[in-house]
């Protein structure tokens, strides 16, 4: 009893230092990695959705201009169309027939509040929407008027009277009044402007002003005037004059989010439209003064356009206020060959575009605390289902290396790779108990605690080698000077080299003209026949162009024969301490060259063996050769000529012409092989005849002898 005391403290002293050992070293791995995951993916979601929200911002900036453009070119045009057509006829000026223009160029663009002409003499011809709170003169437009004309004649006289004019429509007069002229069009700055830009050789360049307030339309707008030259002489302007709050009410209607400003400036950083329209000047009696961007209140642009003046960055990131909200800012100038030299500014909150990102990231930490207090207690349940079994099989183990007989239960456990060292455990004991019957347990021992390993220089394995030589390369080398000789072989040799390289093959030597090469090692290639088929193509088509290339130096040209077959050989390092060849050596070996010099005997190119057939065949287009016996083997084995891989690429795929003759060939091939050696000879012929086939001549041959 004292015993089994003195035991059990040991026991459980073990087991709960492995299962602590296991579930503490689990939890110092997975709690790293669960904090490192949890960041890793906050932060990449972040720069990613911090990265999409500067793309849109900056596209949105970009296309905010585009639109803007695309807002000012339609008025841009129209008011050089009228230019136009009043150069062609300076007559227009004083004439109704002008009025009826402007009616419809307003109608046509309801941005559009007023439209008027000015001539070089001081005749003023306008025309503009009526608004029954804004006074005309002193006088409150009548009921169903639409448009009102004000026309100033000072053609024949100087102090002409102006004269207005309430329309419901064109031709359709509903009031009609004079009343004494103080307004002198050549004296506001959009006619001063047309005549700058006149003196500076700018006779056909629209002019867009900075906002200003009218006393016609009571409101601010933005003038865009055309000069109207005649022979290079200056007679007048046309000018519309659009709302800046329909610039603004275009801004808010192109918002990028919810809390996103876009805003548009000056040079000198005075605030052109501004989303509130008010917030862009301030207004002093009937004159705007604008103002300056970096003065609007401590705002969000003002911030942005401090940072913009000091770095020239056209993408700024910052924060705002006390609560350090991050911002985005873009900055993009209106194209160079523009009318106008504006700044567009487009600034949002990057909240705006992180309320899913958010979304994510509380449901990414929930299931995370979820999933690590489920990892937690799994890993006391399966250190506690590991450790106790491990620990008998460690006193077992001990036991076995001390050649302790104490004969203890064998241990089961529900995990299979325990149940499994247990039974091995358990065959060992057995193993070494029987081995120590036959030798020294000295002997055993020392064996067993050494641990050395035995090196090979090599190992079997089953791959695929090919050979290759160059047809009569003897009687060419007779004939050829020997720098020569070595250019063609070596552009040959390259040749075949970039070919094995692609398919993944090891050159194992250059033999003079020949090759050998294999696939399958170092590096396993579950596909290596078809990958040295391939290569071998690869070769045959590009000694084509090779060959057309010696044709043209009025050179011979060069004929490679291969041979190719798959078997297991001897592969690894091959020598002594002082050289190494990692080699290929066996009877395979053997077959893959002599199949290479069977080309010669069934004028073939490329020669490959049945084995090669049965690994890689379903993959090639190849036609049946003979049937031989080769040196070393017992029986005859079929040979193959390789016409074209299937489904290759242009490069490897055969013609049709090889393709008929892989068909026809085995129809003969099936007919020799089974005596009907006639109707065989018949296709041969016939393949011989209209394909002048090599290989078909040599079986005809051979169909004779057997008939005869």
């Amino acid at each position: 009893m004292s015993k089994d005391k003195k035991f059990l403290p040991n026991f459980i002293k073990q087991n709960i230092n492995l299962r602590i050992s296991i579930s503490v070293i689990f939890l110092m791995l997975i709690i790293p990695a669960f904090i490192t995951f949890i960041f890793y993916s906050y932060r990449t979601n972040y720069l990613i959705y911090k990265q999409n929200a500067i793309n849109l911002v900056v596209r949105a900036n970009e296309e905010s201009i585009h639109s803007l453009i695309e807002f000012l070119d339609p008025i841009v045009d129209a008011v050089r169309v009228t230019s136009k057509m009043v150069a062609s006829n300076p007559e227009l000026i004083n004439q109704e027939k002008i009025t009826e223009h402007s009616i419809v160029n307003l109608e046509n663009n309801l941005n559009v509040v007023s439209y008027f002409l000015s001539s070089k003499d001081g005749s003023f011809r306008q025309v503009q929407r009526t608004n029954q709170a804004i006074p005309i003169a002193g006088r409150v437009p009548p009921d169903g008027s639409q448009y009102v004309s004000w026309v100033i004649d000072r053609s024949k006289n100087q102090n002409g009277e102006s004269t207005y004019t309430f329309f419901k429509s064109w031709g359709d007069v509903i009031a009609k009044f004079t009343s004494p002229n103080k307004y002198d069009p050549r004296e506001r700055p959009f006619y001063k402007g047309i005549t700058k830009n006149f003196s500076e050789g700018k006779f056909d360049i629209p002019l867009i002003e900075d906002p200003y307030f009218t006393n016609s339309t009571k409101q601010a707008v933005i003038s865009i005037s055309h000069p109207i030259t005649v022979s290079n002489q200056l007679l007048g302007s046309v000018t519309a004059q659009v709302k800046v709050a329909s610039f603004a009410d275009f801004l808010l209607k192109n918002k990028i989010s919810k809390n996103s400003q876009t805003i548009i400036f000056n040079e000198q950083g005075d605030v052109i439209v501004h989303p509130e329209v008010n917030l862009g000047f301030i207004k002093e009696k009937d004159t705007l003064v604008p103002r300056k961007i970096v003065d609007l209140d401590s705002s969000p642009a003002s911030v942005a356009k401090k940072i913009y003046d000091q770095i020239g960055s056209k993408q700024i990131e910052f924060t705002f206020g006390e609560n350090k909200v991050p911002y985005l800012a873009n900055f993009n100038s209106f194209p160079a060959n523009y009318i106008k030299p504006w700044i567009v500014m487009t600034v949002v909150p990057l909240d705006d575009f992180m309320a899913e990102l958010n979304i994510i990231n509380q449901r990414l930490i929930i299931f995370g605390i979820f999933a690590f207090i489920l990892i937690t207690f799994l890993t006391f349940y399966f250190s506690k289902l590991i450790s106790k079994p491990l620990e008998s099989l460690t006193t077992e183990i001990q036991n076995i290396f001390t050649f302790k007989s104490d004969d203890y239960p064998q241990v089961t456990s529900s995990i299979y790779e325990i149940s499994t060292l247990s039974n091995a455990i358990k065959r060992l004991k057995s193993t070494i108990a029987a081995f120590t019957s036959y030798v020294p347990k000295d002997l055993v021992n020392d064996l067993l605690s050494s641990g050395k390993a035995i090196e090979l220089g090599g190992e079997s394995r089953y791959l695929t080698v090919l050979f290759s030589d160059l047809k009569d390369f003897s009687t060419l080398s007779e004939i050829t000077p020997s720098r020569e000789l070595l250019l063609r072989v070596s552009s040959y040799l390259e040749l075949m080299t970039y070919a094995i390289k692609e398919e993944g093959g090891t050159i194992d030597k250059f033999i003079g003209d020949s090759v050998m090469a294999f696939w399958g090692a170092p590096l396993l290639d579950q596909n290596h026949a078809y990958h040295a088929c391939v290569a071998a193509f690869k070769t045959k088509r590009r000694m084509v162009f090779l060959n057309e290339k010696l044709v043209a130096e009025e050179k011979p040209p060069l004929v490679v024969r291969i041979g190719i077959h798959s078997d297991a050989v001897l592969v690894g390092n091959i020598g002594s301490a002082e050289r190494l060849s990692y080699t290929v050596m066996g009877d395979g070996v053997n077959i893959a060259a002599r199949l290479e010099g069977i080309n010669k005997e069934f004028n073939t190119d490329i020669c490959i063996s049945h084995s090669l057939f049965k690994e890689a065949g379903e993959r090639l287009w190849v036609r049946p050769i003979d049937q031989i016996t080769v040196k070393g083997r017992k029986g005859e084995l079929i040979i193959y000529e390789l016409m074209g891989i299937q489904d290759g690429d242009a490069e490897t795929a055969p013609t049709e012409i090889e393709k008929e003759l892989c068909i026809f060939t085995k129809k003969a091939f099936d007919l020799y092989m089974n005596g009907s050696y006639v109707e065989a000879l018949v296709i041969y012929e016939d393949l011989v005849l209209r394909f002048d086939d090599g290989l078909a001549a040599v079986m005809v041959a051979k169909c004779r002898n057997k008939i005869n």
